[in-house]
């Protein structure tokens, strides 16, 4: 039952089978903002510099803006997949990973997108890149893919034991985390040659019960500012943190039990957004959280930030959001604004 619960829970999260014209949006409200780049449900984003950023998505979508979001280009993928995220480098070299084991590469910006062999067929949710060399992609039935020739060649770090993998992060070319389904953490100090689990023993239930009446809650996202200093964030409200390099890790109180996708910090302030337009904010290192109004109730699946400035934020039905201002104001670029509803806590 355990396995089912988590392949609802990744279908809530992803919305991978579900085409636009199936997605019932919210009743509009008056003053509501309506307006599309794609109106195709976005998994990953990715910036690079203040101007230049990349939006993947549902079957082979791939939009880029070269000036903070005023105008959007259609690039062509040269597959059909459902595309999952996307990880630059500079503003020209950069990849993309997907399903059916889909992983794509460009060297000019996305101007030509072409397919690299990852020896897979399986659903690729997370890719990671430190260098033009040096890369990690991650999945299903524990997938953890590496590269140390910009992806010419893709060797299979990972078990192939029946579990998910949700994020990757390396904070350079050795050392790395790995977070998915049932708590899993896994890190390594070597590039991936040897992978070692940690632990949260605050989300582990104390006495053992069936998977449907007391689950470990599923990793969803992680990032790190050090080689000490990371976040994950998870199902029921969970972000986890930690200041020796995942050793440890403490669960923070954070006052939802909305599941939270991703996690990102821009300088001393850490964002997390998640289900029902959710996002998240603390100025204090997590030790309390205020909730931030981004007038949707779409969940929202990827956010980064590239300079304490310039974030973006995107998610189902075509939500694109930006700020240029540390965000204390957030423009929907693409989407539904509706007026956010109280009660999310």
């Amino acid at each position: 039952m355990g396995k089912k619960y988590f392949i609802y829970i990744l279908f809530l999260m992803y919305g991978c089978t579900a085409r636009v014209e199936d997605v019932k949006a919210p009743p509009p409200q008056s003053g509501a903002f309506k307006q599309f780049v794609t109106a195709e449900n976005l998994f990953g984003v990715e910036s690079y510099g203040k101007d230049n950023a990349w939006v993947v998505g549902f079957e082979a979508t791939i939009f880029h803006t070269g000036d903070g979001g005023q105008t959007w280009e259609l690039q062509q993928s040269p597959i059909k997949e459902d595309l999952n995220d996307v990880s630059f480098i500079n503003d020209k070299t950069g990849w993309i990973v997907g399903k059916r084991g889909t992983i794509l590469h460009t060297t000019d910006g996305g101007k030509q997108w072409l397919k690299q062999d990852s020896h897979t067929d399986k659903r690729l949710f997370a890719a990671h890149f430190v260098d033009q060399n040096q890369g990690w992609a991650v999945g299903t039935w524990s997938t953890i893919l590496h590269t140390d020739d910009g992806g010419k060649t893709w060797i299979n770090q990972g078990s192939g034991k029946d579990r998910y993998y949700s994020d990757v992060f390396f904070i350079d070319s050795q050392r790395g985390w790995i977070v998915g389904e049932y708590g899993y953490i896994l890190h390594t100090e070597n590039g991936g040659n040897d992978w070692i689990q940690q632990e949260c023993k605050e989300i582990i239930p104390e006495e053992p019960k069936d998977d449907f009446a007391s689950p470990i809650p599923h990793l969803y996202g992680v990032c790190f500012t050090s080689s000490e200093n990371g976040y994950i964030a998870g199902m029921d409200g969970i972000i986890l943190q930690t200041a020796d390099g995942g050793k440890t890790w403490k669960r923070l109180r954070t006052g939802t039990f909305y599941s939270l996708y991703k996690v990102a910090v821009a300088e001393e302030t850490i964002w997390a957004i998640g289900e029902s337009g959710l996002c998240l904010v603390s100025h204090n290192e997590g030790a309390t959280w205020r909730q931030q109004d981004l007038r949707t109730r779409f969940w929202l699946s990827d956010i980064v930030f590239k300079n304490k400035q310039d974030g973006w934020i995107i998610g189902g039905l075509g939500t694109i959001l930006k700020t240029s201002d540390s965000g204390k104001d957030w423009k929907m670029v693409s989407g539904i604004s509706i007026k956010q509803e109280k009660g999310l806590f």
